[in-house]
């Protein structure tokens, strides 16, 4: 309790302290094999405690409001990022950014989002913003409003997590969603468990009915790669591919991709 306190305490002035940094984990094309896209994820260098577990401090940023501030700074660098990549040539590359429950309810987001994307320039389709079914849940109508507006301005939305939470098929239908992500728990037991396998079969199938791309989180041999593939998931994300790289090691990785047309270094 000690520890989480000071962390808390902390954590307000991380931001400022210029103490947070994003690292990227590339997501992988079934169709061809390239590196369509990137995830953003959010680490904290603390001074004295060293790197802490994003999920951690981010329960403790909900708590205490510091998560607002600390969203749109993730947002403002991601964007930037992508701008940088765009830049370099990897026009067609998209940009995946997790939302919290908070930020996900919070008046100003669509308005947070659409700026960023003016202010870099960046095609809205470029930008996909991750939500998780409890944070959908929690307050269905202002959620539903605000992905609504998001939709709108372009950007992607992509359910986080599935198969963790409540997965309602009613916010499937009724939510503006483009992409599912298959929860790693799922994918890391699935050539040994065959209630897994049954899990991840069934929801590749049911984006695909629902017409929306569905992508596996968590692939880490190349055994899993072609269970999934064979089941028809269109993208895949994990260890098998890289792990989170730092913005200019991803930079090295893409470049290597794109000469090779392929995502394994």
């Amino acid at each position: 309790m000690r520890r989480r306190r000071e962390l808390e305490k902390d954590l307000r002035d991380a931001l400022i302290r210029d103490q947070f940094y994003l690292v990227y984990q590339p997501q992988i094309s079934y169709r061809d094999h390239r590196v369509v896209g990137v995830e953003a994820l959010i680490r904290w260098q603390h001074p004295e405690h060293g790197l802490v577990p994003p999920d951690l401090f981010i329960p403790l940023a909900e708590q205490n409001g510091t998560i607002i501030a600390i969203g749109e700074w993730v947002l403002d660098q991601a964007c930037k990022q992508l701008r940088e990549w765009h830049d370099q040539g990897f026009v067609d590359l998209r940009m995946a950014v997790n939302l919290s429950t908070v930020q996900l309810h919070h008046a100003e987001l669509p308005r947070v989002v659409n700026n960023l994307l003016q202010m870099y320039r960046l095609p809205p389709r470029s930008l996909e913003l991750e939500v998780t079914e409890t944070g959908l849940m929690e307050d269905i109508t202002t959620a539903a409003q605000h992905l609504l507006s998001l939709r709108r301005s372009g950007a992607l939305i992509a359910i986080d997590d599935f198969g963790t939470g409540y997965s309602s098929l009613s916010y499937l239908k009724s939510l503006p969603l483009d992409k599912i992500k298959i929860d790693k728990s799922f994918v890391q037991d699935l050539l040994d468990d065959d209630d897994d396998a049954t899990i991840v079969r069934a929801i590749i199938q049911l984006g695909k009915s629902l017409g929306m791309q569905v992508i596996a989180e968590g692939v880490e041999t190349a055994e899993q790669e072609t269970y999934i593939i064979s089941e028809g998931c269109h993208e895949g994300q994990g260890y098998h591919y890289s792990k989170p790289l730092p913005a200019r090691e991803l930079g090295i990785y893409l470049k290597q991709a794109q000469r090779t047309n392929a995502a394994i270094l």
